[in-house]
């Protein structure tokens, strides 16, 4: 016998060849090993939850609103032969569309692309990022990150799916051209990049290339100006080398006990440690724009083309930022005036910390 759990809704025991997954689900893999160990579950303590199903018109069978992976377990169950489910009635297609999402928003092993998808589809239905955000507790630009990735090319989007390339590195992806999201992509299948960061700053400053920003002047220099860069390029190399000289004084005091650093400079630990935090602060600005100037002169290099436009590209799509938690270059990028500024400023610091740690740290060596 049926019980009444609402209304408009019903718990039975639904034979489980009387049930058909939703072809618009949004969720399309299922792990195997997840689906045995939950069935394993049901043969032990039994079905905790039923399953949400509705009838839709014109068709013999249920179809499935919420509960697919339930579905697929139960079918992994010796002897099983029906499932607890609920009956919603008056459920039309996107409300149970909406409804599957909520679940499945958030899983750990739904994937980003099927997430990317699923908000898709509801644009299909006429709904806003921003009414979408507010269905799911996402902000509009979320919505819009995952709905970026769209634009990935195929066997890109699959290397996404299966969690070999990681989110922000994809979002940056997404907003190359065909071509170069290749060309990235293959660096980062061969190891390239030192780590996440790196990949996403070089994605990042391939589409620069791309637009024409942020790159060196490509103006013909005069004789003069060749000897002047030069030059610069000669005092930044020297300054560079005077900051490895201190990163090894830094690396000896590292190896000392803090017992014997506070021996060493009783009485002015503080004016020491002052000193370290404004070298530290200054070799993390550096090593900043470093990093990006590497991602800038290695896209350099590549032929990138940017006539070759993704498809769906969103027009206003660049005006967004980076998604939360990455570390994606910053709209402004720095100069070469820039970056020599930065390498003096740390050539500066790291020079007085030398001067100031040098001869104590000799004396107890």
């Amino acid at each position: 016998m049926p019980t009444k759990a609402a209304s408009n809704t019903e718990v039975l025991d639904l034979p489980l060849d009387q049930i058909e997954p939703n072809p618009d689900q949004p969720r399309k893999y299922f792990d195997e090993a997840k689906l045995k160990e939950l069935a394993a579950q049901f043969t032990e303590v039994g079905q905790l939850q039923p399953i949400l199903v509705r009838r839709p018109k014109g068709r013999r069978k249920f179809q499935i609103i919420m509960g697919e992976r339930r579905w697929r377990a139960m079918h992994r169950v010796d002897g099983a032969t029906t499932i607890k489910g609920q009956v919603v009635k008056s459920v039309d297609d996107e409300k149970a569309f909406v409804m599957s999402i909520s679940e499945n928003v958030g899983r750990a092993d739904m994937t980003l692309m099927e997430e990317a998808q699923a908000y898709a589809d509801l644009v299909g239905f006429g709904h806003s990022a921003e009414r979408i955000a507010e269905m799911f507790g996402k902000t509009p630009d979320y919505v819009k990150w995952r709905m970026d990735l769209l634009n990935l090319t195929t066997d890109i989007a699959a290397l996404v799916s299966d969690g070999k390339i990681k989110p922000d590195f994809a979002w940056h992806l997404s907003r190359l051209t065909p071509a170069n999201q290749k060309a990235a992509v293959t660096r980062y299948m061969k190891g390239d990049f030192r780590s996440e960061t790196d990949a996403s700053t070089f994605a990042q400053a391939m589409r620069m290339k791309e637009k024409q920003e942020g790159f060196f002047s490509d103006k013909e220099l005069s004789e003069k100006e060749k000897e002047e860069k030069t030059k610069e390029r000669k005092q930044a190399k020297g300054k560079v080398d005077h900051v490895e000289r201190a990163g090894a004084l830094l690396q000896e005091l590292a190896g000392k006990t803090p017992t014997e650093l506070a021996e060493l400079f009783e009485g002015e630990v503080g004016k020491h440690l002052d000193a370290i935090e404004r070298v530290r602060k200054a070799a993390a600005e550096s090593v900043k724009k470093l990093r990006k100037a590497k991602a800038m002169s290695e896209a350099r290099q590549l032929d990138v083309r940017p006539e070759l436009r993704v498809e769906g590209d969103q027009e206003n799509g660049d005006e967004r930022d980076a998604p939360e938690g990455g570390d994606a270059l910053a709209a402004e990028e720095p100069t070469e005036a820039e970056l020599a500024e930065a390498a003096e400023e740390l050539a500066e610091l790291t020079a007085a910390a030398e001067q100031e740690l040098g001869e104590s740290v000799t004396e107890a060596a």
